[in-house]
């Protein structure tokens, strides 16, 4: 099965992490994030929803190969490709049939069972539907944000995710989040971690008789799926994040308001989006980093929005 990364968990992310000085962050990243509709990989099986409640959706890339291309010519979506000439980022049509998340009930209550940082492994019983107890783990995170930048270099170097500085263009570090690669690809179900805390939690299901709905475990967790880090200069904002792609291939829904234009900065090819709507107009960067396997969002947000010319100019400091 086909592994698949859905917008969904992005956009939850913003949610749970908006603060008093994010509310501008709302209205640009999410929309952003909400455009990165996906990623699927070799032959995996992955359940995330980029960045707050668990999802398993199944099959998207075979959605994704039905879309149909109605609203623009096949040689107006933008294509970025590796040195191999595989395309690893494909814009495509926006497509509102997308799957909605399940399993959001257990989802939260993963949430407030763990930790910040810790990795949830949990079982449902729905003993009153017809399913029954499920046969395959489910897995939510909860977010941990780093406010030092010491601190987040040793989390980056623990989890040998992308590396983000400590300044971005003058505008220094607020804090960052990791958030682990989930491990449900069929060579990770059989592992012996997995098929442990599978028997662990199966046994704990059998040993209460279905008297309960949910049976949750915190596992260890070293594989990155995904880092961001926000940078603040007063009361404007930066975002850069990057979604590991894993051997994946990104698909981008290209709305008919999004302006998308490629650009070559410091040799790497980089997307400007300018996106106008009567209620909202932002602009954004994305990029694909083919040495880390990895696609890049850059906002901007706040009472200070770059201007496209500011945009590459980070870009270009973060592709140096």
């Amino acid at each position: 099965m086909e592994r698949t990364t859905i917008s969904d968990e992005y956009q939850d992310i913003i949610y749970a992490s908006a603060g008093n000085e994010l509310l501008g962050k709302i209205d640009v990243e999410e929309k952003v994030m909400g455009r990165i509709h996906g990623i699927s990989s070799r032959k995996r099986s992955f359940s995330l929803r980029m960045m707050n409640k668990t999802t398993a959706i199944a099959s998207m890339l075979a959605l994704f190969l039905l879309i149909s291309v109605t609203a623009y010519a096949a040689s107006e979506y933008i294509q970025i490709r590796n040195s191999e000439g595989v395309v690893k980022v494909q814009h495509v049509a926006p497509n509102e049939s997308a799957g909605v998340a399940s399993y959001d009930k257990y989802a939260q209550q993963a949430d407030t069972f763990a930790k910040p940082g810790e990795l949830i492994a949990y079982l449902m019983n729905n003993k009153a539907g017809a399913e029954g107890m499920a046969t395959e783990l489910q897995f939510k995170y909860k977010e941990q944000r780093i406010g030092v930048y010491s601190d987040f270099l040793k989390e980056i170097k623990r989890t040998e995710a992308p590396m983000l500085p400590a300044m971005a263009s003058g505008y220094a570090f607020k804090y960052g989040v990791i958030y682990p690669n989930y491990p449900t690809t069929d060579a990770d179900k059989k592992s012996s971690r997995y098929q442990e805390t599978l028997q662990d939690l199966t046994a704990q299901v059998n040993k209460e008789k279905g008297s309960h709905n949910i049976f949750m475990k915190a596992i260890p967790w070293s594989e990155p799926g995904w880092i961001s880090a926000i940078y603040s200069k007063n009361n404007a904002f930066i975002s850069i994040s990057a979604t590991i792609m894993h051997g994946g291939k990104v698909f981008v829904e290209q709305e008919p308001e999004n302006q998308a234009d490629k650009i070559v900065v410091a040799g790497t090819e980089v997307v400007y989006n300018k996106v106008v709507k009567k209620e909202v107009s932002y602009d954004y960067l994305n990029w694909y980093n083919e040495k880390q396997d990895a696609y890049y969002t850059l906002t901007s947000y706040g009472d200070k929005i770059l201007t496209k010319e500011q945009f590459l100019q980070v870009a270009g400091e973060l592709l140096k």
